[in-house]
């Protein structure tokens, strides 16, 4: 058996350790310049605009390009070049301007059916309105409802409850957001679809058979509950009553004789 030489054992295992040391050092300064770099310095490809595109024009694949921006210039839905194939051929909501990075927050999502845009577990239920149910018709997909329901046995037990909050308009008549519309479609509608879930959809449907339904408009971005409660006719009329004066003696009660 070759004996080993141990000075050339010495000068590979030296190169080695040399070796690892340099590689550890240069490392070690890529991750310094990086931490003390400016964000400014740095950069991220994301998916810009070759154009300026107004609100409502479908996005095109030859409408963008890829560019490198400061990651602090970058929006956190930035679309990048990862992504951006997902989102050719929808529509902006907002104008963009030539090469300003694309975000996802300037498209308005249009999928081919109308059940796509449906949450998971949720379900889409349709009541009927008129002009005074709902609120002169300007109520338009995306917004938020209340839903009141009114009974009454006869013209002396009439009583009004809530009955469902912040619910999702997803569609007035035909217009649906986020789904393709077709062309010539009217803007006027005689009913609302809304997003619930099973069992409220299953009370909403018994409630439009035992009464009729009132719906009201929220404030956009307004989730808290009303914390109304139920009000009858007999409520009403007394909380409207004014109060009566009471006569009597008045005493004057004090001072000294």
């Amino acid at each position: 058996m070759p004996r080993i030489n141990r000075n050339l054992l010495f000068v590979v295992v030296a190169l080695g350790l040399g070796i690892l040391a340099s590689l550890l050092a240069v490392k070690y300064v890529n991750n310094q310049v990086a931490a003390r770099t400016p964000a400014e310095a740095r950069t991220q490809p994301v998916v810009v605009p070759v154009r300026n595109i107004e609100r409502g024009e479908m996005l095109g694949e030859d409408d963008l390009s890829v560019r490198d921006v400061p990651v602090d210039l970058v929006p956190a839905d930035a679309i990048t070049p990862d992504t951006y194939g997902q989102y050719v051929g929808q529509q902006l909501r907002a104008p963009v301007a030539k090469g300003v990075p694309l975000s996802v927050a300037s498209l308005d999502l249009v999928a081919d059916h109308f059940s796509s845009i449906i949450n998971p577990g949720d379900v889409a239920t349709t009541i009927s309105v008129d002009d005074t149910n709902s609120v002169s018709g300007l109520i338009v997909p995306g917004d938020h409802v209340d839903i009141l329901l009114m009974l009454a046995n006869d013209d002396q037990n009439q009583r009004i409850m809530p009955l469902l909050g912040n619910v999702l308009v997803l569609a007035t008549g035909h217009h649906a957001k986020g789904v393709q519309q077709s062309e010539g479609q009217s803007a006027n509608y005689s009913n609302l679809t809304l997003e619930l879930g099973p069992h409220d959809a299953q009370r909403l449907a018994m409630a439009n058979k035992a009464g009729e339904l009132r719906v009201i408009l929220r404030q956009a971005d307004t989730k808290e509950p009303f914390n109304l409660s139920s009000l009858s006719k007999a409520d009403l009329l007394r909380l409207s009553r004014p109060a009566r004066k009471t006569s009597g003696i008045e005493y004057i009660i004090g001072g000294k004789s």
